[in-house]
């Protein structure tokens, strides 16, 4: 009797385990703590240019970073741990949530999503990914606030103005014809809290690839800050 009482609460510690993240096994999440980096800091790669890199492996992902014209910025990933949101130094402060920290934890990603240069997020095995949670970046808030001095309509978002990420998926290099699409921005509101958004609808998947449209822009296209912040990937 005693064994068999040790044995059912061995297995509802294992079941409890599973349940931590809403009954998907926590392992599969990218927390992107494995990055060991220190207070107010992120970590990239920073290789060659246009050289692709995966750069950090968390949970069944691999985020992919490409440094693009001759070392200039980085398109995809870079893990952040920044926790305030002051961007007095512009671009340079382009690495901070809009919340001030992470969802959870103390490491997050922000994703540069280039049009020109797209970089992913791979599988390690094609599976249907749950959702995760999506913040905007405090750089991008302070423009939609106050004007990114690029649009050729000047100022911050009017009522009609947005911004739009596009989530999209792949399995063995082909498109899947489904598409989610999360409204980081729309008038005077704007996502400042970390938001669950749920990907479920791309079904089975090996590659999530991100893109972003808009109403500010210029000659030479979208001219809000194509930045986002991703946490907990996977997440239910």
């Amino acid at each position: 009797m005693k064994k068999q009482i040790l044995f059912v609460a061995a297995l509802a510690l294992v079941f409890a385990s599973c349940e931590k993240n809403g009954g998907v096994d926590t392992k599969f999440v990218a927390s992107f703590e494995e990055a060991a980096i220190s207070p107010a800091q992120t970590e990239s790669v920073f290789k060659a240019s246009n050289d692709t890199a995966i750069f950090l492996e968390s949970g069944i992902f691999k985020a992919q970073q490409i440094v693009a014209y001759s070392g200039s910025y980085v398109v995809g990933g870079v893990v952040s741990n920044h926790t305030t949101t002051s961007v007095d130094n512009g671009y340079a402060d382009a690495y901070k949530s809009a919340k001030g920290g992470a969802y959870a934890g103390r490491n997050y990603l922000v994703w540069y999503a280039d049009a020109w240069t797209p970089a992913s997020i791979l599988l390690e095995k094609d599976t249907v990914v749950a959702g995760m949670y999506v913040c905007n970046t405090a750089l991008v808030e302070y423009m939609i606030k106050n004007g990114d001095g690029m649009s050729d309509q000047p100022g911050g978002f009017g009522a009609d103005d947005w911004l739009k990420l596009t989530v999209s998926g792949k399995l063995n290099g082909q498109a899947v014809n489904a598409k989610v699409d999360f409204m980081l921005a729309e008038g005077a509101s704007i996502v400042t809290e970390w938001t669950y958004v749920d990907l479920s609808k791309l079904g089975t998947i090996d590659e999530l690839t991100f893109s972003m449209s808009g109403t500010k822009s210029n000659t030479y296209g979208l001219t809000t800050p194509t930045y986002f912040c991703i946490d907990n990937l996977g997440a239910k």
